[in-house]
């Protein structure tokens, strides 16, 4: 089977073929609860720094300037996972601070042009180079090295998250080609503690990372 090719399966609906939607930024100041949500730091002049969390609550200073406290995704998970931690926070002004929003799924999505294809680098043009953008989703069999990676499952009752690949695309004991998946938090846990993640195979071309 070739890798633009899905299995021809005998189930209603075709779910397996459903999108995934795209996580677009949000200014933080909308967000009525940002604590705990992915972020990117729009620093001007700078460039734009992803995979990060916030962590609290809205904080403001005399002058009523309001801010937030953000860190890196490693340190998120170490708290989560150990939570007397201290995490190295930084605090940024909460107009350089944007949310990841996922937008609801779309029954009329189509996956996204081939990596190859001129019309997949136009979809992701940011408006300039500290700008923040979408993160959408492709087909993981078009994707190499999957190792680490945040990965989106179809399911039949939808899609689930917060799942990392831990391993490579590998054929199964019946033939099928599969990717070993865990959570975000087993996946976190297991680099820094070294506990091993629970972790489950499931047919690549019902996957998606972004």
């Amino acid at each position: 089977m070739s890798s633009n090719e899905l299995p021809d399966l005998q189930v209603d609906g075709e779910w397996f073929r459903a999108v995934p939607p795209p996580a677009v930024p949000v200014p933080a100041a909308n967000i009525p609860e940002p604590h705990g949500q992915p972020a990117l730091v729009v620093l001007p002049g700078e460039g734009v720094q992803h995979d990060l969390r916030v962590l609290g609550d809205i904080h403001r200073d005399g002058d009523g300037k309001a801010w937030l406290d953000v860190v890196g995704e490693a340190d998120y998970w170490r708290r989560q996972i150990n939570p007397g931690s201290i995490a190295q926070t930084r605090r940024h002004q909460i107009d350089h601070v944007w949310v990841e929003h996922r937008l609801p799924p779309d029954n009329r999505a189509v996956p996204p042009p081939p990596a190859g294809e001129p019309q997949a680098l136009l979809r992701r043009l940011a408006a300039g180079p500290d700008s923040p953008s979408a993160r959408t989703p492709v087909p993981a069999r078009t994707v190499p090295h999957l190792h680490g990676r945040r990965i989106i499952q179809v399911t039949p009752l939808g899609f689930a998250w917060d799942l990392r690949a831990i391993s490579e695309p590998h054929e199964s004991h019946d033939g099928e080609i599969v990717l070993t998946l865990t959570s975000a938090y087993d996946y976190h846990r297991w680099l820094l503690t070294g506990h091993a993640p629970d972790g489950v195979s499931i047919p690549l071309y019902l996957l998606w990372t972004e």
